[in-house]
């Protein structure tokens, strides 16, 4: 099984079973892959990069598409070039939405044309993708706006890092029900089944015509953004939640609670307040003149306590209650917060400042917040151990990043905690000259000065330090062996034992 197949199994099996793992700042057990040493020794054939190339691997992946019947899916396989995620999810999606009608298939949204929304229409984090289609989505019937979302989430399930996904329409969640209340949540991928009995499923939620929507109750697949430690961004998570009632109040108190919920498990800390504890009252939803849905939010000025307590600040909070709100709740398209009887209109932190007009904090806003997560190997008593890192979410497979943040060492909490360092703290982004990749070996080009570093650095720190980078990059990029080069040459010692004009392999067990 692949790594990426190994991540989306984990991920459904965490999901489903509510058992979610840390968004970040903590220890994470890394694949478990045969030890291996390096090759024997002999220079590589391929030449030292000099700067970054295209990075990964060429992938198969499958297209779904409505057959002539709208029946059933049908997969069609297409070949990605090389690139990182982001890229392949929203290539892939172009080709999707692009695919014309034949004789076997209908051409996705039939004879309406789909496009992509915005600049960014695509996010990913961890095993998550948020799909943002055009405002032409919005002029499908419900029935096929529903088969045009199973097949979007059914394609890009086949690629192995993705296991769930959401669609908006122009930076909204659509309602499944005539009145547009209906929640639809997340979607996994359903290659083998009958479209109308899908269908028929989902409508079977709805609040029958003539009846109170806050009596009927919805259990849903629903992505919850949290704010990471320390206003490091925020994360999300997937969980099944059954909700008392379809209202707009109902749905908002559930998905608060429900993120108070994951604060409290990522913290391991059973008596953490939750968020629902410091609203003054329930949430109001009321029409903006522009169009789409506004939720009103009236915080306690006690909040600051809240943010004390789950390690985080303002801005990220912010972030995370706008997210959970408009990618769930139908037609929501913007957050008003108040802390007591007082708006907030300007968001200042680690990621910039954001003005909200009049209040309105909208999903685009907190673009650069939502972070990925990566494993890179620090040393703890003396052994490699894989470490959990928010990193930009589209840098999670780039070398380059995970080079970085490697070189970073541990955060002030770790360090307390007593991880250590395993790369010299001089060293920076100026000393990695160029990484390339060729098929599944990764060539790394770092500095003469890193060389004097590893040098400096002794031969007891040398193996932690090299599989240190050897261990990082084989997890995160798709490579299953690592060759340096300094300054363009291979050298075969520097400090110890370790043969470095060699090719590395992942060794978890060092």
């Amino acid at each position: 099984m692949s790594s990426g197949k190994v991540r989306k199994a984990l991920s459904l099996t965490l999901a489903l079973c509510l058992a979610l793992a840390a968004l970040s700042g903590c220890a994470r057990t890394g694949e478990r892959r045969e030890a291996a040493p390096t090759l024997p020794p002999a220079r590589s054939a391929f030449r030292a990069p000099d700067g970054d190339g295209p990075v990964g691997q060429e992938r198969t992946a499958l297209l779904y598409l409505p057959d002539k019947n709208e029946m059933r899916l049908v997969p069609r396989e297409v070949h990605l070039e090389a690139a990182e995620l982001h890229e392949t999810v929203r290539t892939l999606l172009e080709i999707l939405l692009s695919t014309p009608s034949d004789e076997e298939v209908n051409h996705l949204g039939g004879d309406q044309t789909l496009t992509l929304y915005g600049d960014q229409p695509v996010e990913v984090s961890g095993s998550i993708c948020t799909v943002n289609l055009g405002a032409g989505a919005l002029k499908l019937s419900r029935s096929a706006f529903y088969q045009t979302c199973v097949a979007l989430a059914t394609t890009l399930s086949s690629l192995d890092e993705i296991s769930f996904v959401n669609v908006l329409a122009a930076d909204q969640s659509v309602g499944m029900d005539i009145t547009g209340s209906l929640a639809m949540g997340s979607l996994t991928g359903h290659p083998d089944e009958n479209l109308p009995v899908l269908w028929e499923q989902m409508e079977a939620k709805r609040t029958p015509l003539g009846e109170d929507q806050s009596r009927t109750p919805l259990t849903a697949m629903a992505t919850l953004y949290c704010p990471m430690t320390d206003g490091q961004g925020i994360g999300c998570e997937n969980r099944i939640l059954t909700f008392p009632g379809q209202s707009p109040r109902q749905l908002a108190e559930g998905l608060l609670s429900a993120m108070g919920d994951v604060r409290r498990n990522q913290l391991a800390d059973a008596d953490l307040p939750d968020l629902e504890e410091y609203m003054l009252h329930a949430p109001l939803t009321s029409e903006l003149e522009d169009g789409g849905r506004l939720i009103t939010l009236s915080l306690s000025t006690w909040v600051g306590e809240l943010l004390d307590r789950w390690q985080t600040d303002w801005p990220c909070l912010a972030a995370a209650i706008t997210d959970t709100l408009t990618t769930f709740i139908p037609g929501v398209s913007a957050v008003l917060i108040r802390l007591g009887e007082t708006p907030v209109t300007d968001i200042r932190g680690a990621f910039g400042v954001q003005t909200a007009l009049g209040g309105l904090l909208r999903r685009n806003m907190f673009q650069p917040y939502l972070r990925g997560d990566t494993t890179v190997y620090l040393a703890w008593d003396g052994k490699l151990t894989p470490v959990s890192r928010p990193v930009d979410r589209r840098e999670t497979e780039n070398p380059r990043a995970l080079l970085e943040e490697l070189m970073k060492g541990p955060t002030l909490r770790e360090a307390e905690e007593g991880w250590q360092a395993t790369l010299p703290s001089d060293l920076g982004e100026e000393d990695i000259l160029g990484v390339a990749a060729e098929g599944e070996t990764l060539l790394v080009n770092l500095s003469d000065r890193f060389r004097e570093e590893i040098q400096a650095w002794g031969p007891e720190g040398e193996a932690l330090l090299c599989y240190s980078m050897v261990n990082t990059l084989c997890l995160n990029c798709q490579a299953t062996r690592v060759v340096f080069y300094f300054e363009g040459e291979q050298v075969e010692t520097i400090a110890g034992d370790i043969y470095w004009a060699g090719g590395f392999y992942y060794n978890p067990e060092l």
